[in-house]
């Protein structure tokens, strides 16, 4: 299942560039070809070169329509599909305009556009892109992806955000780059609110500062890691830290009085941890990790982004670990590796 959103035609409004839409979307969408530099073809593409428009709201009082002040309906023009019920200050931005802002950065070979679409029957949308740069290396064959999402919506509730996003290729797993300094520095998200003023700052110069930004996560990202991989851990001491994670202050209670499905989540963690996922990739063997605090940091991970989520589509597994209950896993996880082993945060 996808929270993907679909045209009438029960087409995805989605794409993604060459080898991404059948490797891991599923063959939803439009594929482009490696390369496109034009927002709008990405926009077209995508099925999301419409408007997205505001009335006044009414309601129905005793068969008489009545407008309700202080809010405004949120719809799609092509269809007239309601997007959201916000408040009247509610600033509409078009899908062009949020995603206009990379358009130089691809010209000028810094980012590359990996996945455009909507999901949640329209009422956000997102963009993925790679950081082209030099390889960033945890352990010898392991090299760090880096990308950057771009979330938008119009039900009231989802800002403009950028995060930074790291990929392992070892198991495809992804995490916030952020993570490791989460517990001083907030979550590391750069979020923008749909007010009046929501385009007096220029949407390049809010990339720039994401791009500046995620620069810096990642290596705080790499080092973090390098970090956990010079600490050796034995099975025992992995179990024990899976069970804090799932357990909490009661970490240390008799594992018989735990619930069946928290001895699950342990037991699930430990398979991750020894075995991967079913999608380690066989260049970089997970044994070349396992033993340290960065192969039990990847178990989860690991977990909380294919296991955890083996029923959920791909754009519900990203949103969730990006932004929902798997980044409070893998946040947690982090933040008990930094305090253990007293690491730089």
């Amino acid at each position: 299942m996808h929270l993907l959103d679909y045209n009438e035609e029960g087409i995805a409004r989605f794409m993604a560039r060459e080898g991404l839409r059948n490797k891991v979307w599923h063959r939803q969408g439009q594929e482009i070809p490696d390369g496109i530099q034009c927002i709008d073809t990405a926009l077209k593409a995508a099925r999301m070169d419409y408007q997205v428009l505001k009335s006044d709201l009414f309601a129905d009082v005793n068969g008489e329509r009545v407008k309700v002040d202080g809010k405004c309906l949120v719809y799609r023009d092509e269809d007239g599909k309601q997007l959201g019920v916000n408040g009247s200050d509610f600033r509409v931005i078009q899908p062009r305009e949020v995603f206009e802002c990379v358009q130089e950065f691809i010209q000028g070979g810094e980012l590359t556009i990996d996945t455009m679409g909507t999901m949640k029957e329209g009422k956000q949308i997102f963009m993925s892109l790679s950081i082209e740069s030099d390889p960033l290396e945890i352990v010898p064959g392991e090299v760090l992806e880096r990308h950057i999402m771009a979330l938008d919506g119009y039900d009231g509730n989802t800002p403009l955000t950028f995060a930074s996003v790291a990929t392992t290729p070892v198991c495809n797993n992804t995490v916030r780059a952020a993570i490791a300094e989460a517990q001083n520095r907030g979550d590391g998200l750069i979020r923008s609110r749909h007010t009046k003023n929501a385009l007096s700052t220029p949407r390049k110069d809010v990339m720039r500062r994401a791009l500046g930004i995620a620069k810096h996560q990642f290596e705080a990202f790499a080092e973090f890691g390098r970090s956990l991989a010079a600490i050796k851990m034995s099975d025992k001491a992995v179990q024990e830290f899976y069970s804090a994670i799932v357990m909490g202050d009661k970490a240390a209670t008799d594992p018989s009085e735990w619930t069946s499905q928290q001895r699950r989540k342990v037991a699930e963690m430990m398979c991750c941890y020894k075995e991967g996922d079913g999608q380690v990739n066989s260049a970089t063997p997970i044994d070349a990790r396992n033993g340290t605090a960065w192969g039990a940091f990847n178990g989860v991970t690991a977990w909380t982004n294919h296991l955890n989520t083996i029923r959920k589509g791909e754009t519900e597994r990203a949103h969730n670990v990006l932004f929902g209950t798997g980044d409070v896993v893998n946040s947690k996880a982090a933040q008990l590796l930094v305090r253990q082993y007293a690491l730089a945060a």
